[in-house]
């Protein structure tokens, strides 16, 4: 028998769950075996039998009542057949109705399977618009492991939750811009979305972006014009083109462009968008949500392409510079710094630091800036080492005349200004840029030339004998009395065999002060362990030390390690440290000095020898034990240390020592014996007399009238040649022997200033009487801190923040150095009437040490505004907000917020956060973890 039918494509396909709830119905009413007739597309892809719960189920198509015939006559062998067909009920004969368990033709109804899915009895209102070929789409993209319903009620949220984390790995909390943003630089991810958009049924498709359009707030509507049209792999590509176009920000003042510009740009991208037009407030908010997405180190290099060619295509070359994250908006930054820099050279005020010191804090804002890290560029590094030169030129200060008071103010001040020479010595690829800084340069150097010979002169009338009142040095060969035996003080009250408290002298070989600063501050930064620096409470602390004469190992370092005026190798070094500790009751058994070849017998893949290991876990019996790193000193012979950013991985074993010493409460003193200069290849050595060292020669037959105003004679006990007589070396250029990457052994304050830190792992023990040391950097190292004089109103939530266009003076925005509350339009005080809780908990002795630790560069003003707004908001304040308060940029506001968490989250805690765009704070828990009573 033939008729007529309607288009197989008129029916839905059938899917096993909708089989499987339809079998379930039929076994509820008591039916165990039988017959089912599908009105489907007659249509299957998956396998002819499947277990279904036990049961063996055949599943046939029939295109005609025929096949419908045959494929009930396999009853007998199954326990269910399934006959998926597109005839009408009208076409079927009562001699196949009566073989139906239905007694019917039966219809896929995919709303009870959906249900059931997700362990369901009720649904909420208008589920996918009631569209049943949205509800079967997703259950094929769904299957049994999907967790059910809360409460038994089906909602959008939960199932897309559910249809994100299987198809396409975006799980259920991370429906926000900033997650999505993030989710959708993940190549993997979007691959995995764009094949199930391609597999998916439209109607679903459709319920979908309708849903996250809602699910996201202002931005879904964007972001769903985007994944519609391009991709969501374009999502943050396009969204750094829009907030180029975003006038209401910061840099657009810097980088302004003809309207016409912009708005060509703008429609372009809109072009983009499938020719959909957005609003100010929409761009801007899709340009911030972007720009955070990318602001961290780990940033796919895809995402950046594609805005990088998106710039090019949208022709928004013009306008890049305004970006702080494409790598092609820093050229243009560091252009306009190098303008300001030059200008700001040749005009000797230090009122006109402000156009650069803005310039520059533009150049620091960008993601690809790093400054002081290995990773910044080199421009950038030539930048800030040129800028913080030009800072120090325009300070007046009286120079010193004691030795001593010379040594001090090279550790506090010079010794940085040494660093940053170093560092602008590089040289700089922008062309502006780097005549500005070899000016700086050259004009520093003359300076601390005359700083040199003054200092040199000191040196050879106080430095060479030993002298006591004011003004004098601490010498390197009383380190161990006035540093080091301190330490080893027993507890207060302690009884019995108390031992002394451990100590590891660190003696890193021809460390300078400047490369001591890296090093210092690379320890501080780490946070496992917790290093902190320390000096003494009740006495003058010891920073610096001058070096026994002339400045070479063979002298100085004996010295330092006997506890007195000594020469020689490694052999007396040993002696004479053993026999310091054994006058002052320190000597254990085993060995307690360790030269590079006791530190490179590494065996087992350990990162220390095992003699080594053993002697500094051996707290008992080795109370003081000592290493000596040969790292700096060998770079002076290998490789040129300009440049070098000495952190404590540069060392071989600085790194494991320090560990090993932390876990056993070793308190580590780093020092060095001398320092060193390095070469610049501007001159040839100078043959003068007997070449004996690269920058001291003997004294004999030498007239002091005679001699050259870059040298000094140094005559007097600590001055260990043969007849107590040298002729040091001063101007840095000045050497005696071949070419090398750096040498000592002279006059100069690089060579004769010897660092001393003193390092603890935490809290220093209380019966050690040190207190934690003040940040070392000179006050020109940083930038004044902003005024903000130019106030906006707070946005809504669908705004980006708008900053301050003008900045005077300048503020770099660091992490670490937050400025006061910024102007906003919205004054943060403290409560009108009643107790100001947050002040009480500033004022308590715990906020005391924590801020002393990890805060002390934020305003206080500022964290008690960020508090305060936090709780007024319920506990939940936005990071666009957050970053108004700290005076940051909006992708810089969670660091910083992480930052000034580790003040509030103590002892485990969490009570300060980041959660997705938002700072959560519990204010409860804040206000009983600093004993503020309720």
């Amino acid at each position: 028998m033939t008729s007529t039918t309607s288009p197989a494509t008129a029916l839905p396909e059938a899917d096993l769950p909708g089989i499987r709830t339809l079998i379930g119905q039929l076994r509820t009413k008591g039916h165990r075996r039988g017959v089912l007739a599908i009105a489907a597309a007659p249509t299957w892809s998956g396998p002819d039998t499947v277990d279904m719960d036990g049961a063996n189920v055949r599943i046939r198509t029939a295109s005609s009542v025929l096949a419908i015939r045959d494929a009930i006559t396999e009853r007998s062998q199954h326990d269910w057949v399934v006959v998926l067909t597109d005839r009408t009920p009208a076409e079927l004969p009562v001699g196949v109705l009566d073989h139906l368990t239905a007694g019917r033709l039966s219809n896929l109804d995919p709303w009870p399977a959906l249900r059931e899915l997700f362990k369901a009895s009720r649904q909420e209102f208008n589920l996918l618009s009631l569209e049943n070929n949205a509800a079967r789409s997703a259950l094929r993209e769904l299957d049994e492991t999907v967790p059910p319903a809360p409460g038994g009620v089906l909602t959008a949220d939960h199932l897309f939750g559910a249809l994100a984390v299987r198809n396409f790995g975006l799980q259920p909390g991370q429906f926000t811009p900033h997650h999505v943003a993030l989710w959708s630089t993940d190549a993997a991810r979007t691959a995995q979305f764009s094949a199930w958009q391609a597999r998916t049924d439209p109607s679903l498709l459709d319920q979908f972006y309708a849903w996250l359009e809602r699910r996201l707030g202002p931005l879904g509507r964007v972001i769903t014009l985007v994944w519609r049209a391009s991709g969501p792999q374009q999502l943050v590509p396009l969204g750094l083109v829009a907030a180029l176009v975003d006038d209401s920000a910061t840099a657009a003042a810097v980088f302004p462009a003809p309207v016409d510009v912009t708005v060509r740009i703008r429609t372009l991208l809109e072009v983009e968008l499938g020719h959909q037009r957005l609003t100010e407030a929409q761009l801007a908010v899709w340009g911030n949500t972007a720009t955070l997405a990318v602001a961290g180190s780990d940033v796919p290099d895809t995402t950046v392409r594609r805005a990088e060619d998106l710039v090019t295509r949208l022709q928004a070359t013009a306008l890049v510079g305004r970006s702080d994250v494409l790598p092609s908006a820093l050229p243009p930054r560091i252009a306009r710094f190098a303008a300001a820099l030059d200008a700001a050279e040749k005009v000797a005020d230090a009122g006109t630091l402000t156009a650069v010191e803005n310039a520059w804090a533009d150049v620091t804002a960008h993601r690809l800036a790093r400054v002081d890290t290995r990773d910044a560029p080199r421009d950038v590094r030539v930048g800030a080492a040129a800028l913080r030169l030009l800072r120090s030129t325009r300070r007046a200060d009286t120079p010193p005349t004691a030795l001593g008071d010379w040594l001090r103010v090279y550790r506090s001040e010079l010794s940085w200004v040494d660093g940053a020479v170093d560092e602008a010595f590089i040289g700089a690829g922008d062309a502006v840029l780097a005549a500005a800084a070899h000016r700086i340069v050259t004009t520093v150097r003359a300076q601390r030339a005359e700083q040199d010979r003054a200092f040199a002169a000191a040196l050879a009338s106080s430095g060479t004998h030993r002298a006591t009142g004011p003004g004098t040095p601490t010498y390197i060969e009383d380190l161990l009395d006035v540093v080091v035996k301190p330490l080893t003080v027993r507890p207060h009250g302690a009884i019995g065999d108390a031992r002394p408290s451990p100590a590891l002298l660190i003696v890193a070989d021809g460390m300078s002060a400047s490369a001591a600063n890296e090093v210092v501050a690379d320890a501080v930064r780490r946070n496992r362990p917790q290093w902190q620096e320390y000096v003494p409470q009740d006495r003058e602390p010891v920073t610096v030390a001058l070096a026994a004469l002339p400045t070479v190992t063979e002298f100085s370092r004996c010295s330092l390690l006997s506890g007195v005026l000594a020469r020689g190798g490694q052999a007396q070094e040993r002696d004479g440290f053993s026999a310091w500790l054994a006058g002052h009751g320190l000597r254990g058994q085993g060995q307690v000095l360790f030269h590079k070849a006791d530190l490179e017998s590494v065996s087992r893949g350990s990162a220390l020898a095992v003699d080594v290991r053993v002697a500094v876990d051996d707290t008992d019996h080795r109370p003081v034990i000592a290493c000596v790193l040969n790292d700096i000193d060998d770079a002076l012979d290998r490789s040129d240390p300009i440049g070098t950013m000495w952190t404590i991985d540069r060392f071989k074993r600085l790194d494991a020592l320090m560990s090993a010493a932390a876990a056993v409460g070793r308190t580590v003193v780093l020092v060095s014996d001398h320092g060193h200069v390095v070469e610049r290849r501007e001159q040839p050595s100078v043959q003068r007399g007997e070449q004996v060292s690269a920058r001291y020669r003997l004294a004999a037959g030498v007239d002091p009238a005679t001699l050259p105003a870059d040298e000094v004679l140094v005559d007097g006990p600590r001055v260990l040649t043969d007849d107590h007589r040298a002729v040091l070396a001063v101007d840095e250029q000045l050497r005696y022997t071949g070419l090398k990457a750096g040498y000592h052994g002279g006059g100069a304050l690089a060579e004769a200033a010897i660092p001393v830190s003193i390092l603890v792992n935490g809290a220093a023990p209380a019966h050690l009487g040190l207190t934690e040391a003040p940040s070392p950097r000179p006050v020109w190292w940083e930038p004044a801190r902003a005024v903000p004089i130019a106030a906006s109103p707070p946005p809504t939530p669908a705004q980006p923040p708008r900053k301050p266009a003008v900045k005077a003076p300048a503020q770099e925005e660091s992490l670490f150095d937050l400025g006061s509350p910024v102007a906003s339009g919205t004054a943060v005080g403290g409560p009108i009437g009643g107790r100001d809780k947050v002040a009480e908990v500033l004022e308590t002795d715990l906020f005391a040490r924590q801020y002393k630790a990890y805060g002390r560069k934020m305003d206080r003003d500022t964290i008690a505004a960020l508090l305060r707004e936090t709780i007024d908001s319920g506990g939940v304040l936005p990071l666009h907000r957050a970053a108004q308060i700290l005076g940051v940029k909006t992708f810089r506001a969670a660091p910083a917020v992480q930052v000034l968490a580790q003040v509030f989250n103590t002892d485990g805690v969490v009570v300060l956060s980041v959660t997705g765009t938002d700072v959560e704070l519990e204010s409860a828990v804040l206000f009983e973890q600093f004993g503020v009573a309720p």
